[in-house]
């Protein structure tokens, strides 16, 4: 073992080693490529500074930025030690990442590494600590300004309120602000004491105003308070007013008292009071009482006047409606408390229903003004019968000998099939001056009678007081004489037009139906032709809308020419147009040019059409009639009821059994004009089935075909308007009636049904039973349902596209049309030919 000596001679050899100078020594540039290579090679770890003139081993550096954290009592920013240690800024942020992974190797306590600051729990405890300080002291706080305290975010800051709030100290947050228990318990006292005062409704707003607490904070007390039963109140949601429970039952007791001693209440009251939705509080607080828009009224007055309704022992015939409702009703209210009650009384109301009087008495008191009214009525009829006589009666019907031929000859103004459309009306811009002249025409015939000028009110009251009774209000009496009025001048003009029918020479009116009688035996016969036409197609729904269309169209026409003369006969103005016709100086220039177009033809032919006659006003007309008293009036006016049910529309036509679908119609129409109007029509001679009368039936069918031809060839050579429509129609028509035997009712929307019948019956084997089997058999040749086909695609492609995109040129349309014209007259030459053949037979 070596003692102390040996200890110092080493100590002084050491010292003499390291004082010598060496002859080999390492440059500093040598020792800084060997440390270079030695860290590069892994064999040392060490750390350069910025300037490269130290360097750090990982221990060092973790030992200084602890020293360092620890000077700066728990917090600096990475930035703050990548320049103090003169180290890279990614070699301070690794290491401090490393030292929150392990901290307890080089720390006692964790770390946290929040926007780029390095902080240890003990100042984070210690940053709670003093928040619990501030709060403690002031009692609020915002985020904002605890933020601006401490450089933190208020994201972090939340965090630590989170985490050691119910630990350190306790607050309530609200949105951004921090508060005390105490300071919320202090607040809390203060709304319940100023609140528990109130007697009124009064907002938050004011209420946070005086109390200096946010309103947020003051709907939650508020809440809290009401829920837990301390403050006796209700907040409303949405306007922020708390309403004292005191004043809630002071309006309660104020509205239930009115309405026990009114039996109603106004909503207007009960908003005045400061409740915004009467609807919902009346209709909850008075669920049996009857509510309207403005009031509600109690049942015990319901009652008391439904009471009064079904009171079988009344001695009176009038109740006096105002004893029992509220003054301050109007007629609007009257009528809707009293109106329900009166479904199932024998009562009406008076003068805005301020009384009400029994159905049967006011019934039984126009018996007072009989004699009054029968006097009135005969001085009124001599006066009209002598302004009659002075002036002579135009007619206003329009003849339509024509009808049937006249109609294929209407051309629609816009695209596809417009013949024979009920859609395009093409006189419809010369009715309004028509009229004109028809209403004067009127107005000479038949001057208005002012019917208050022979029943004024003056010498109608004193019939009707000693009827109602002497001690009757005022008032009532006159409502009950206007209740009264439109019975009784209805019964005033039925008289006046009775008086003046039985007084007047009718025979001008009959001479004028005998007129018209050859021109309806002619319609009817065109109608007859294109009933057995349509019945000839095979094709069921193709022959229901043939059917249909005959009705709507020919049938209605005809009805609708009956119709105008049967008024005509009885004096009935009808049909009313209702046309204004302007005032100015262009109205009277259109007035007098119409006069001037008219003087070729009569006006009556042009005045009035009864192709525009509607169902509606056919009614109207049964309707006039059926008012005009018993008698002959009213048996016409069942007949006409009984043809506008014939005329309606029905989709299932019985062609087959007892008669045909139009039999029933021309049967009622032979009655009307025999019984009404002097006209025999011998509907059932024309139906039979004679020699001669067939002849006559084929010859007229041919006159049909030979007009449709020659239309069809005007249509080609005009080429104006949309005339491939015109043609395409005119077309299905002719060669329809060559197949079917008789003419068709074509309408434009049937075209391209008719068509493919047509092309179907050409295209299947000869029948040579067919009327027409030559004619047919040049269509067969001539490929006719094609052309036909060919044209009716080309009208709906032009009605869909545009006239401009049509996918024919002008020369192939030429020589299509030119096809169809020349097989449309072999085809009616051979027809001709064959009915010719038909009559030597």
């Amino acid at each position: 073992m070596s003692d102390w000596s040996e200890v110092r001679n080493l100590a002084e050899k050491l010292k003499s080693v390291q004082t010598a100078e060496s002859t080999h020594y390492l440059s500093e540039r040598i020792c800084v490529d060997i440390i270079s290579h030695l860290i590069n090679s892994g064999r040392l770890r060490l750390i350069r500074t910025i300037d490269g003139r130290a360097l750090l081993t990982e221990n060092e550096l973790f030992k200084e930025i602890v020293e360092e954290l620890a000077s700066r009592r728990g917090r600096i920013s990475l930035l703050e030690l990548s320049k103090i240690l003169e180290v890279d800024y990614p070699v301070i942020e690794s290491h401090a990442n490393k030292l929150l992974s392990d901290p307890y190797e080089y720390l006692t306590e964790r770390c946290l590494l929040v926007a780029g600051e390095l902080m240890t729990k003990s100042f984070i405890r210690r940053i709670a600590e003093e928040i619990r300080d501030r709060l403690e002291f002031r009692g609020v706080m915002s985020m904002i300004e605890l933020s601006r305290v401490y450089n933190f975010t208020p994201q972090f800051l939340t965090s630590i309120i989170s985490e050691y709030n119910g630990v350190l100290f306790n607050v309530h947050r609200d949105g951004d602000r921090l508060y005390t228990h105490l300071f919320m318990a202090k607040q809390t006292s203060k709304v319940l004491g100023y609140l528990s005062a109130v007697i009124t409704p009064i907002s938050l707003a004011d209420c946070g105003g005086t109390l200096d607490v946010p309103l947020k904070i003051l709907s939650k007390l508020i809440n809290t308070l009401i829920s837990s039963g301390k403050l006796k109140g209700t907040l409303t949601a949405g306007k922020s007013v708390y309403t004292p429970l005191c004043y809630l039952k002071a309006q309660d007791a104020f509205i239930s008292n009115f309405v026990k001693q009114n039996g109603y209440v106004e909503w207007s009251i009960v908003q005045r009071i400061g409740i915004s939705d009467p609807s919902s509080y009346l209709r909850s607080h008075f669920p049996s009482a009857i509510h309207n828009k403005g009031f509600t009224i109690c049942e015990s007055t319901i009652s008391q006047i439904r009471a009064v309704l079904e009171d079988k022992a009344l001695d009176t015939s009038w109740i006096d409606v105002s004893h029992y409702l509220p003054p301050v009703f109007s007629a609007q209210e009257r009528e809707w408390v009293i109106k329900p009650l009166l479904t199932k009384a024998d009562f009406v109301p008076i003068s805005e229903y301020m009384y009400l009087y029994s159905a049967n008495n006011l019934s039984e008191h126009i018996s007072c003004f009989d004699d009054f009214i029968r006097e009135q009525a005969a001085i009124a009829a001599t006066e009209q019968k002598q302004k009659a006589c002075s002036k002579p009666s135009k007619s206003i019907l329009a003849t339509s000998e024509e009808a049937p031929a006249r109609s294929l000859e209407k051309k629609g103004k816009s695209g596809g099939f417009g013949g024979r459309s009920r859609e395009i009306k093409t006189k419809h811009v010369k009715k309004k001056y028509l009229k004109r002249s028809v209403d004067s025409d009127e107005e000479d015939d038949q001057e208005e009678i002012c019917v208050e000028s022979y029943l004024p009110r003056d010498r109608l009251l004193p019939l009707l007081i000693p009827s109602v009774g002497v001690d009757a209000p005022e008032d009532l009496i006159e409502g009950v004489l206007d209740k009264l009025l439109p019975n009784i001048h209805e019964k005033f003009l039925s008289l006046v037009k009775s008086v003046y029918l039985q007084t007047s020479d009718s025979s001008k009116n009959r001479d004028k139906c005998l007129a018209e009688k050859d021109s309806l035996i002619s319609t009817i016969l065109s109608i007859q032709l294109f009933e057995r036409g349509s019945l000839a197609v095979d094709d069921a729904d193709l022959r229901s809308q043939l059917l249909r269309q005959l009705i709507r169209g020919e049938v209605s026409t005809f009805v609708n020419r009956l119709y105008v003369l049967l008024a005509q006969n009885y004096e009935v103005d009808w049909p009313n147009l209702a046309v204004e016709y302007p005032s100015s100086g262009k109205g009277k220039k259109n007035k007098q040019k119409k006069g001037n177009e008219e003087e070729v033809v009569p006006k009556h032919s042009v005045d009035l059409s009864p192709s525009d006659i509607t169902f509606q006003q056919r009614e109207v007309l049964a309707d006039l009639l059926s008012k005009m008293g018993d008698g002959p009036t009213k048996e016409a006016s069942l007949l006409v009821q009984r043809i506008n049910a014939c005329l309606r529309l029905n989709t299932d036509f019985s062609v087959s059994g007892e008669g045909l679908p139009l039999d029933e119609i021309f049967s009622l129409c032979d009655d009307l004009a025999h019984s009404h109007l002097g006209i025999n029509l011998s509907v059932s001679v024309l139906r039979s089935g004679a020699a001669k009368r067939k002849r006559q039936d084929r010859l007229l069918a041919l006159e049909i075909a030979s007009k449709t031809e020659q239309q069809m060839t005007n249509a080609a050579n005009t080429e104006e308007g949309n005339y491939l429509a015109s043609v395409s129609l005119a077309g299905a028509a002719l060669f329809g009636q060559c197949l079917a035997g008789w003419p068709l009712p074509v309408h434009g929307k049937l075209v391209p049904h008719l068509t493919a019948w047509i092309t179907r019956m050409l295209s299947s084997p000869a029948n040579t039973s067919l009327s027409y089997a030559a004619a047919v058999n040049e269509l067969r040749a001539a490929k006719a349902g094609e052309q036909l086909t060919r044209l009716t695609e080309l009208v709906v492609q032009e009605a869909r596209r545009g006239e401009d995109m049509s996918v024919m040129t002008g020369s192939e349309k030429k020589d299509l049309l030119d096809q169809l014209l020349s097989t449309a007259s072999r085809c009616l030459r051979a027809m001709e030919s064959n009915s010719r053949k038909s009559s030597n037979d």
